[in-house]
């Protein structure tokens, strides 16, 4: 559907994006840029920015919209840990007859994708997450590498010790997923002399990727990698992907990174991967169970580094989110395809 530049289009946005960095104190966090941005889109444009903690209480906007942006990530038992979340009460009073787009401020729309009516486009923000993970993940795989954690250890004890530090150059990284996170991943991965191989529905070659194979392959790609790191969505299929089974086909020692859906792994092979040596650390930045529980093993468990599932959170998160939402309203506008559209069967 196109909306002719003299027809009014109804826009709301509503929900604060997970990891954006700034002020939302009052449930709104568009700025002046922002609402200039979004209005510039057409002149027929109708903004309305109501506080989230308003829509959660059953606030009625003034319009019924045709193109929304929310951020309704978490689950329902994690929305309390969430700052500003729309609730999936407060998303339901937004669908009409006139909704044409949904656009979602998260790459996972579990929580919305059954809820979205026939005739409505379903858009994710794939991609707007991605150089801010991706810089993460590789933060991360350079402590353990640099044994950073340790070195702090010895600098808070004056200890003047050397330790055996190792370069990824020649090391080989499995990533599961090679949409925008994983692909930015890759790529930051073979600037530093990794060899990457991507795991995809479909084994065509990805950018960031030294070789890519289809599920087929990851066993044996399993078997080769230092660093497993898991970036593919939550669908039926990747439920429980990497279980016992597949722990056992790393490498001793091989190093785990979780920038996905905590579910994607079997939480308990995880943990006695751990323990039993055969992973040599970790950063998990999602978990089965959100906030992670404070009788999690996890919590202490030696080189495993724990983050709040925030590993996009970036300074420049919402202006973002604000150009992959205008850009989406513009192709709407001119009747042409959108961006990041989700399968809701397929989950992604």
């Amino acid at each position: 559907m196109s909306f002719p530049l003299t027809d009014e289009l109804d826009v709301v946005v509503a929900g604060v994006p997970y990891g954006f960095q700034g002020e939302f104190s009052d449930g709104r966090w568009l700025t002046d840029r922002h609402i200039a941005r979004i209005e510039a889109c057409s002149p027929g444009i109708r903004l309305e920015h109501p506080s989230v903690y308003d829509l959660n209480d059953g606030y009625l906007v003034e319009r019924k919209p045709h193109a929304v942006l929310v951020e309704c990530t978490g689950t329902e038992a994690s929305w309390e840990s969430l700052p500003a979340i729309l609730f999936q009460s407060g998303f339901r009073q937004l669908l009409s007859p006139e909704l044409r787009l949904v656009q979602s401020c998260s790459a996972g729309i579990e929580q919305i994708a059954g809820l979205i009516p026939d005739g409505v486009t379903l858009c994710n923000a794939s991609g707007v997450h991605a150089p801010a993970i991706a810089e993460s993940v590789i933060a991360a795989i350079l402590a353990q590498a640099k044994l950073l954690h340790q070195r702090r250890i010895e600098q808070r004890s004056r200890n003047w010790t050397q330790l055996p530090a190792r370069e990824l150059a020649g090391t080989t990284m499995c990533v599961l997923g090679t949409g925008h996170i994983g692909t930015a991943i890759g790529s930051l991965a073979q600037a530093l002399g990794i060899h990457t191989i991507g795991v995809r529905r479909n084994p065509l070659p990805a950018e960031g990727f030294d070789t890519t194979v289809g599920p087929d392959g990851l066993d044996d790609a399993l078997s080769r990698a230092d660093y497993l790191v898991i970036a593919c969505p939550l669908t039926a299929d990747t439920r429980g992907l990497i279980d016992a089974d597949r722990f056992a086909k790393l490498p001793t020692g091989a190093y785990l990174v979780n920038v996905s859906r905590g579910a994607v792994v079997d939480e308990a092979a995880m943990i006695d991967a751990f323990e039993t040596g055969r992973l040599g650390g970790g950063f998990l930045d999602c978990h089965v169970h959100e906030p992670l529980p404070d009788d999690s093993p996890l919590w202490d468990m030696p080189g495993v580094d724990i983050s709040p599932h925030d590993s996009h959170a970036s300074n420049l998160l919402g202006d973002r989110q604000v150009d992959l939402f205008c850009r989406n309203l513009e192709r709407l506008i001119r009747g042409e395809p959108l961006i990041n559209v989700v399968d809701t069967k397929a989950g992604y």
